[in-house]
């Protein structure tokens, strides 16, 4: 108690003696009894009972408050109603413990409270009205049915034909569109996202109208947790009819980032790719960028071996391997003709940018661009596949478009300090996504924060080292490196279109092969460049992750892995939740000075529709399962205790 730390606190609370009385504030005595009491339980171990009294004593007074929280606001702490008690014994313990353990050495606090309780539902639904409560309890009761889960399209049309549009969406506002969605437009969003923010929640906004005529995936029946692969993607698809759409659905894009800016200035956008460009162009991309990954195994490999790359997937395949000099003179000209010994070894040494004397995959994916492809295909000796998939120059033009529209994309969200989430799809496009999204990286990601956030799905087989890869790259080439993290959303249709196309599946073969990958790829990212001394971008710079799942498991373990590496839990590391799912976890990790953010849809209800009711099929899985289960009995129990008397 002598070090200037605890004195500094003592010399607070003797000013707080002279000032008895909160004046200006709605908060009462007993809103900080629960405070008081844990702080004499843990922030104050080693003191004497009176001692720990009167700092607990101290810690409630208004002026102290103002100095630990400068960053909630007036309006923010000091709440309307005493009820709310729980949500302020949150803010004010994690308050409380980062202003002492911001202290000198010689004070012994340790930097960690206990494991957090995703089971106070106090906490979890304080934000929710009764009649909140009540609505997502009857949705969650509904959507574990199973047979009108499958069938709610064909009820949804039925409705429409016998009721009306009018009638019918009046009830889908009040139900399904408020549960899950903030609003029909960017004006609308903004009351629902200040009551999120005054939580400590912020918003990742996905505009989520998309054309109306597609039919929604095939709903599986809820079998049990291994069945449950995480918080899903956006599920919003495009339809391709014609440049206009897509420069239409990049201007969409634009004002969902200024959106963003208005409405949750420290939120982000989310944005998909295919609807930017043909889809099919996108897939012929992703062929030919695959392709370029199996010629990188035919350059390397004795040519009398049998290795054969042809049926793995994608983002399995080896690349921890280097191609010399001489692996390269030889095995390059069996596949394309070339004039002489010259111009093949400018051929070697325009790939090899570090001068080593060795390919690396990384310098083998960038040193042959996707657009230069065409070029190179035309000198193939015998035209298999990577012929076959060269983009020719109307393909080549309409990529070049695609370009300049994601360009104007992010040049507005640079220009507006808005983050963007490209979200991950379906694996006969995500080569190409991939491929875009580094390019934008590259040029974006080299301020102060990360612009452009990449999605890794970990339900796919290799993801992790494809995210090693990526880290070596952003600390090579000098960016930010920025990631959104999910097990996946498309793992039923994935693997059925790998059978009828007689190759193996891309997705982990079981549950626990995908919580591997997924941990193991938070636990990459949370160490990258921890304990570099430097702030040269990309080579010292730690990256950031948006851990986006619905598994407290690995919630939790992402907390303690960031607290073991002593990761400032505030900087650079982000939890998503889908708006209308996981309250328990995303207003505990709020609470609890974490920075959590729901995915938050919205855009005109007569075309969210499509949205919800794919979203709802394509998660059929998520709903019925032990997971959700617990949710929907946590809302009956808070209910119970609102309404109960005693």
């Amino acid at each position: 108690f002598r070090s200037p730390r605890f004195q500094s606190l003592l010399q607070i609370q003797r000013a707080c003696a002279r000032t008895r009385t909160c004046t200006n504030n709605n908060l009462t005595a007993r809103t900080y009894l629960p405070a008081r009491k844990s702080l004499q339980a843990s922030t104050m171990a080693g003191a004497s009972k009176m001692q720990s009294a009167a700092a607990a004593a101290m810690l409630h007074r208004r002026s102290v408050a103002m100095k630990m929280l400068p960053t909630l606001g007036r309006a923010q702490f000091f709440l309307p109603t005493a009820n709310q008690h729980h949500r302020a014994q949150a803010l004010y313990l994690g308050a409380t413990k980062r202003y002492l353990s911001s202290g000198s050495s010689d004070t012994k606090v340790e930097k960690e409270v206990a494991p957090l309780d995703f089971h106070d539902t106090k906490i979890a639904f304080d934000s929710k009205t009764n009649f909140e409560l009540f609505r997502g309890w009857v949705v969650f009761q509904v959507c574990a049915i199973g047979p009108i889960v499958r069938h709610c399209d064909k009820l949804y049309n039925m409705a429409v034909k016998i009721l009306g549009p009018s009638i019918t969406h009046f009830f889908m506002r009040y139900s399904l569109f408020n549960h899950f969605c903030a609003g029909e437009n960017a004006k609308e969003i903004i009351p629902r996202m200040d009551h999120l923010r005054s939580y400590g929640v912020g918003g990742i906004l996905d505009y989520a109208a998309e054309a109306k005529d597609e039919e929604p995936q095939h709903a599986e029946k809820p079998i049990n947790e291994a069945e449950t692969v995480g918080a899903p993607l956006s599920a919003r698809k495009y339809e391709y009819n014609g440049e206009k759409l897509c420069d239409a659905n990049a201007e969409i894009f634009m004002d969902a980032i200024r959106a963003v800016k208005d409405a949750t200035p420290d939120g982000f956008a989310a944005i998909k790719l295919s609807g930017l460009g043909d889809p099919q162009l996108l897939e012929r991309m992703s062929t030919c960028l695959e392709e370029m990954a199996k010629l990188f195994h035919k350059v390397s490999k004795d040519p009398s071996t049998n290795y054969d790359v042809s049926t793995v997937p994608f983002y399995a395949m080896d690349r921890s391997f280097s191609i010399d000099w001489d692996t390269f003179k030889n095995n390059w000209p069996r596949l394309f003709t070339v004039q002489d010994e010259a111009t093949l070894k400018a051929i070697f040494e325009d790939i090899d940018k570090d001068r080593d004397g060795s390919i690396n995959y990384l310098e083998w994916s960038e040193g042959i661009r996707l657009s230069h492809i065409n070029e190179m295909a035309r000198s193939c000796i015998n035209p298999g596949p990577l012929y076959r998939s060269a983009l020719d120059e109307e393909e080549t033009q309409l990529y070049f478009n695609l370009c300049g529209r994601m360009e104007r994309i992010m040049d507005l969200a640079q220009k507006e300090g808005v983050r963007v989430m490209v979200d991950a799809e379906w694996t006969a496009i995500q080569p190409a996504i991939d491929h875009l999204v580094l390019f934008l990286q590259r040029k974006y990601n080299r301020g102060d924060t990360p612009i452009v956030f990449q999605t890794y799905q970990t339900y796919l087989k290799g993801m992790h080292d494809m995210v090693v890869h990526d880290l070596a790259r952003s600390k090579k080439e000098g960016w930010y490196f920025g990631a959104k993290v999910v097990r996946g959303a498309y793992m039923v249709s994935e693997r059925e279109k790998a059978k009828k196309k007689g190759i193996q599946s891309p997705i982990c073969e079981t549950y626990e092969d995908t919580e591997a990958n997924f941990h193991n790829t938070i636990d990459s990212i949370l160490s990258h460049n921890v304990g570099t001394i430097g702030s040269e971008i990309g080579k010292d710079t730690q990256g950031e992750i948006l851990v986006a799942s619905h598994n407290r498991g690995s919630i939790e373990f992402t907390t303690k892995r960031a607290a073991e590496l002593g990761k400032d839990k505030t900087k650079g590391i982000y939890f998503g939740q889908l708006m209308g799912m996981a309250d328990h976890l995303t207003f505990t990790l709020a609470s609890h000075g974490f920075k959590a953010y729901k995915y938050v849809p919205y855009g005109p209800i007569d075309e969210v529709v499509p949205y919800l009711i794919r979203r709802t099929q394509e998660n059929s899985a998520i709903l019925g399962s032990p997971g959700v289960q617990e949710e929907r009995s946590m809302v009956g129990q808070e209910l119970r205790r609102r309404i109960s008397p005693f």
